[in-house]
């Protein structure tokens, strides 16, 4: 009889243990969440607080260009046709059929362009053209601020609504490395709004300082939109150098130039582009190195047209790449990139003079925003 009891007692001391450790999993998941949610919180409060500064920046620049231009503008209105922009999403092409794709994304990109500028215009009608790319630039890095907010919002809400740990979790995981492009977009503000060179400028600025380095004088055109030509002399070689149209924070339509360019000349040998490009961790910010092919980011449309043209014609393709990391790409350009981008002069000179021979013509590419340089 007592045998029994103690089983008993040992039946339902068991259970019990099993009901603490049940309870207590559970206690420690709940917490577990309570803690991934209330950092996740934190993080989009500081990304929502980027976000407003980047649209009361914009406002802001609005109202100064307009001060300067001895115009009056209504605050409200500037600020609902600011978030109206923000919040304009591009739709992608459909690409079930890829043929002609690059045509149509083609399309699209310049009619978001296009429209930009006209949505300016129709609040500063008579805006210069440095100003109003500079304010694009800026309503563009408003427009990526205000949508990694609603993306992370989204997954936060999602994870909870569930009370999904895993969503929580990997949100959670990536947002240090989220944090840093928010980051690198807000010093990117200052950058445009008062016009300075930034690290992606680093491509326009190497052709420029090669320029300037090696021909007395020299005088430009536009060879597309936004986007200009120079001649001249290096070394006994005719050298074709394209850039993007500065000060002003534009990229140009390299391909649209590389094609005029070819319809007037036919003797062309080597096509080299200059661009900025992201760093790994444990390398060091101004590194140059060198590449095999067209070194343009983006969608890719540019890329693909001028990989077409000089595979069409047998030209050989070289790069030279800046390496810095993301918040530098988007800053004022820094102390080690502006180093970087002396030495990359010198690779551009050393490539030129093994790689052609005399009577040579070659073409120069300086990729990327050409904000604050100049031409």
């Amino acid at each position: 009889m007592e045998g029994k009891i103690l089983d008993g007692q040992t039946g339902l001391d068991w259970i019990l243990w099993f009901l603490f450790i049940f309870l207590l999993s559970y206690i420690s998941r709940e917490m577990e969440i309570y803690r991934i949610i209330k950092e996740i919180e934190t993080y989009l409060l500081l990304y929502g607080d980027i976000r407003r500064k980047a649209i009361d920046c914009v406002v802001k620049t609005f109202k100064d260009a307009a001060s300067k231009n001895g115009n009056v503008i209504d605050e409200t209105v500037v600020e609902q046709r600011v978030l109206n922009l923000v919040e304009t999403v591009f739709i992608e092409p459909v690409s079930l059929d890829p043929y002609g794709i690059i045509n149509k994304l083609k399309h699209l990109i310049i009619t978001s362009d296009e429209t930009m500028s006209h949505e300016v215009r129709m609040i500063l009608p008579s805006l210069d053209n440095v100003s109003l790319e500079n304010l694009k630039d800026l309503i563009s890095a408003a427009h990526e601020l205000n949508y990694i907010y609603k993306a992370v919002d989204h997954l936060y809400r999602m994870g909870k609504k569930f009370k999904s740990l895993w969503i929580l979790m990997q949100l959670q995981a990536q947002l240090p490395i989220i944090t840093e492009y928010v980051r690198a977009l807000e010093s990117s503000l200052e950058a445009f709004s008062n016009g300075f060179p930034i690290g992606d400028s680093a491509g326009p600025l190497v052709v420029n300082t090669f320029v300037k380095k090696n021909a007395k004088e020299f005088n430009y055109k536009l060879i597309a939109e936004k986007t200009i030509l120079i001649e001249m002399n290096y070394k006994d070689r005719k050298i074709y150098v394209i850039k993007a149209q500065g000060p002003s924070g534009v990229t140009g339509r390299l391909d649209d130039a590389l094609y005029n360019l070819f319809s007037m000349k036919k003797n062309i040998k080597m096509i080299i582009t200059v661009d900025a490009a992201l760093k790994y961790e444990g390398e060091k910010s101004g590194l140059v190195i060198d590449g095999i092919g067209v070194a343009i980011g983006g969608i890719g449309v540019e890329k693909f047209n001028i990989e077409k043209l000089a595979s069409e014609k047998g030209l050989p393709l070289y790069a030279i790449l800046v390496k810095m990391s993301i918040p530098e790409a988007l800053s004022i350009m820094s102390k080690e990139v502006t180093l970087g981008v002396d030495k990359a002069v010198e690779r551009v000179e050393k490539i030129i003079e093994e790689r052609t021979d005399v009577g040579d013509e070659i073409i120069l590419i300086g990729v990327g925003n050409t904000v604050g340089v100049f031409p």
